[in-house]
C-alpha cells in the first residue's frame, strides 16, 4: 500500500506533545485533527431544548452535563487533539484526560466500521477503531469524536501496512505462521479456526464487506470461510499479506 498524507493540515504541537513525539521517535506529523463540532441545525435544537428545560433544574442540568462530551459546550473538549506522524500517533482520549502514545509497528489494530440501513434510507456511518499497545500501555479507540475519519481512519491502517507488512512476510516466508483473528497465514496458505487448511493454489481472493471478512475459494459462488472484521487485528496486513503471497504464487517466485 501506498500511504497517502491525510487531509487535514498539521497544527502547531504544544511542549508535551513535541517531548513525546521525540522520546517514542515519531517521526515526522503528517496531520492533526480537532473534535467534531456539531452543526448549526444540532447545535440550535440543544440550544433550544436546553433553554426549554431551564424552568425544570435537574432534567435541565442533567442534559447540560451530557453536552459537555461535545467540543460546542466544553472547551476542554475542543482542546483534544489526534496527531499521526510517521511512526506512530498521539491523542487525547474523548472521555478522559491525559495523552496516549502509540507507535505503528507495535501496535493492535481493530476496526470497526459501519452504516445501518432504515428503511432502505443509509444511516450515518459509525467508526470506531480500536488501538491496544505492548503490555504495559493504554489502549486508545477512536470514533468519529475526531473529525474526518474517512480520512485518519483509512491512513491508520496504511500506516500499520507500512511499519508492520515487511516483518509479516518476511516471518511467513521463513516458514511461520501469523495469525489473524480467526485465521492463520502461512507459506503453504490460510488455516480458518485452526482446522481447515486452503492452499494457496486453491484461493481466490478475500472480500470485505457488510462487517465481514469472506475468503474465495476458486471455483466456489460461496466463502470458504468468513469472519466478522471487528474480531480481527490488523486486518490490513492480513489483506496485503494474502494479496503478496497470492501474488507470489501466480508469478512463480
Amino acid at each position: 500500500m501506498t500511504t497517502q498524507r491525510p487531509a487535514s493540515p498539521p497544527s502547531p504541537l504544544s511542549p508535551e506533545v513535541a517531548e513525546l513525539a521525540a522520546r517514542h521517535e515519531l517521526g515526522e506529523l503528517r496531520a492533526a485533527f480537532a473534535p467534531q463540532r456539531l452543526g448549526i441545525m444540532m447545535f440550535a435544537l440543544y440550544i433550544f431544548t436546553l433553554t426549554y428545560l431551564l424552568i425544570l433544574v435537574i432534567p435541565a442540568l442533567l442534559l447540560f452535563l451530557w453536552l459537555r462530551r461535545y467540543p460546542n459546550f466544553s472547551r476542554k473538549q475542543a482542546s483534544k487533539r489526534l496527531y499521526l506522524f510517521d511512526d506512530g500517533m498521539i491523542m487525547n482520549p474523548q472521555s478522559a484526560d491525559g495523552l496516549i502514545v502509540l507507535r505503528w509497528d507495535s501496535v493492535q489494530l481493530y476496526t470497526n466500521v459501519s452504516q445501518k440501513i432504515i428503511n432502505g434510507i443509509p444511516g450515518p456511518i459509525t467508526y470506531v477503531y480500536t488501538l491496544l499497545p505492548p503490555k504495559g500501555g493504554a489502549n486508545a479507540t477512536l470514533t468519529e469524536f475526531y473529525e474526518h475519519p474517512g480520512a485518519w481512519g483509512p491512513w491508520i491502517q496504511e500506516a500499520v501496512v507500512r511499519a508492520q507488512g515487511p516483518t509479516a512476510l518476511g516471518a511467513v516466508l521463513e516458514g511461520r505462521t501469523i495469525r489473524f483473528g480467526n485465521f492463520e497465514v502461512s507459506r503453504t496458505g490460510i488455516t480458518a479456526g485452526g482446522r481447515d487448511h486452503l492452499l494457496w493454489a486453491d484461493f481466490q481472493r478475500i472480500d470485505v464487506e457488510n462487517g465481514r471478512v469472506h475468503i474465495m475459494k476458486t471455483g466456489d459462488a460461496i466463502p470458504w470461510s468468513r469472519s466478522d472484521v471487528k474480531s480481527i487485528a490488523n486486518l490490513a496486513v492480513l489483506l496485503a499479506l494474502a494479496e503478496n503471497l497470492d501474488g507470489r504464487r501466480r508469478t512463480g517466485s
